[in-house]
C-alpha cells in the first residue's frame, strides 16, 4: 500500500501535472469519511477502489479493500477507516463490459478542495477529456 499520492505519468508527458493516478489521504484510526457520488458522464460503469491497512467498515461490514460502483452503491455512504499507518488509498475504476479496469496510462483524477470536502473528477481512458466520467467527493467527518 502506498503512503503518498502518485501522479499520472501519461498526463504529465502531455503537459498536465495535476492528474492523480493513485490518491492517498490521511485519516486517523476509527475516522469516518463520507463518500458522495456527484455525477457520471460515461457509458461505462464507474466506481472507486479504496483500501486502508486495517480495513474499511461499510454499513456494518469490514473489508480489507472495497470497490464502490456508482450504479449500485448509495449516492452517499459513510466509511469507517481502520489504520495503523494513517492513510486511505483510492483510485477510480471502470468496467467497459469485460470486467473491472483501472490505472490505465490515461486514467486519473483531478482534485479540488471545496470547504471540508475534496471533489475528484475522473477520467477512464483517452487524453481528450473533461474529467467528467465520474465525479465524487470525499469529506472527513
Amino acid at each position: 500500500m502506498k503512503l503518498e499520492r502518485t501522479m499520472s505519468k501519461g498526463f504529465k508527458d502531455k503537459g498536465s501535472e495535476n492528474v492523480i493516478k493513485w490518491e492517498v489521504q490521511t485519516v486517523s484510526d476509527g475516522q469516518e469519511v463520507k463518500l458522495s457520488f456527484l455525477s457520471k458522464n460515461s457509458s461505462y460503469r464507474q466506481g472507486i477502489w479504496l483500501k486502508t491497512d486495517k480495513g474499511i467498515d461499510v454499513m456494518g461490514q469490514t473489508f480489507a479493500s472495497i470497490e464502490l460502483w456508482e450504479d449500485t452503491a448509495p449516492k452517499e455512504i459513510i466509511l469507517k477507516c481502520f489504520t495503523d499507518n494513517g492513510v486511505i488509498n483510492f483510485y477510480n475504476i471502470w468496467d467497459e463490459g469485460g470486467g473491472k479496469k483501472s490505472q490505465s496510462y490515461s486514467s486519473g483524477m483531478v482534485a479540488v478542495q471545496k470547504d471540508q470536502e475534496v471533489i475528484y473528477a475522473c477520467n477512464d481512458v483517452g487524453f481528450e477529456t473533461d474529467f467528467d466520467k465520474l465525479v465524487f467527493s470525499l469529506e472527513k467527518l
